[in-house]
């Protein structure tokens, strides 16, 4: 997995400034072009050009991580399509989780809610101060084969992080035990027969990837699993649906950006590079180490 273009989104308030310094990052890590947007659902009264404000702060990145840095212009439409536009064909997108403003906002959703769902790329929200690379991501995986493209991608995304998968098991009469060997039989014996190779990340990471299982609610174990292990990353893959979808079913997603104290990748589940039909390579090293 090689990230060459990153779009990052601010509206110059204190949370859209850490995505730009965590996108600035990542960019210099991966050594990617960097695409900064300015775009806030109500004007500030504080930046009466913020054009040329984001100019200037694309400057002050480039200078600083010694990497290209190019402020896009905001061609006049909602934050979202404007975010949209500029990420159609990056490597990932990059913005602050901002509320929903006004009467619009609330019956289309926010911003972030209008982004996953049409996004073209992996979107990483930024919820947390910027000290440095990530250290543990935690990934939620379901050995799927979006979640083997997934464990790629985030394992990818910052090479020297130690890597956990965590499964939520949807047993909830049931010890997490008793559901890790219900599982793990499962596991293998789908896989029973197969050949898959090992991806790079478990390759490469070797003891420094992390297995877990809980039993219940996704969005509320992977909250207790990531304060559990201090992870500065969550990553899940994101399903699809439209505003009415989200409407009447809720958006786990958003659950999970409620209760994780951390930065959170969502990764689409149509995203390219996930095959559909295969058995997740995933799947074959959770049975294996377990």
């Amino acid at each position: 997995m090689r990230i060459q273009s990153i779009v990052a989104l601010t509206d110059f308030s204190t949370a859209g400034e850490l995505a730009l310094d965590r996108a600035a990052l990542l960019a210099a890590a991966h050594q990617a072009r960097l695409h900064i947007l300015f775009g806030a659902e109500t004007p500030h009264p504080r930046f009466t050009d913020p054009q040329a404000r984001l100019e200037q702060r694309a400057r002050q990145l480039a200078r600083r991580h010694g990497l290209p840095v190019q402020a896009l212009e905001h061609r006049g439409g909602s934050v979202a399509g404007e975010a949209l536009r500029a990420a159609a064909g990056a490597d990932l997108l990059v913005m602050d989780r901002r509320p929903p403003a006004g009467m619009a906002g609330l019956l289309g959703g926010s911003t972030l809610a209008r982004v996953l769902r049409a996004s073209s790329c992996p979107v990483l929200v930024v919820q947390q101060p910027v000290h440095g690379a990530y250290a543990h991501v935690l990934v939620a995986v379901d050995f799927s084969a979006a979640s083997d493209a997934l464990v790629r991608y985030a394992g990818g995304l910052e090479a020297a992080a130690a890597v956990e998968l965590f499964h939520a098991a949807d047993r909830r009469c049931e010890s997490t035990a008793q559901a890790l060997r219900d599982y793990r039989h499962e596991v293998r014996r789908q896989t029973q027969g197969r050949r898959v190779r090992l991806s790079d990340v478990f390759e490469a990471r070797r003891n420094r990837v992390g297995m877990a299982v809980g039993a219940g609610d996704r969005a509320r174990q992977l909250a207790v699993q990531q304060e559990s292990a201090g992870a500065d990353l969550v990553a899940l893959a994101h399903r699809r649906r439209g505003l009415l979808g989200d409407l009447l079913r809720g958006s786990a997603t958003r659950r999970v950006l409620d209760g994780v104290g951390c930065d959170v990748l969502v990764y689409p589940q149509d995203y390219p590079g996930t095959q559909a039909g295969a058995q997740s390579a995933v799947a074959r090293r959770w049975t294996e180490a377990t």
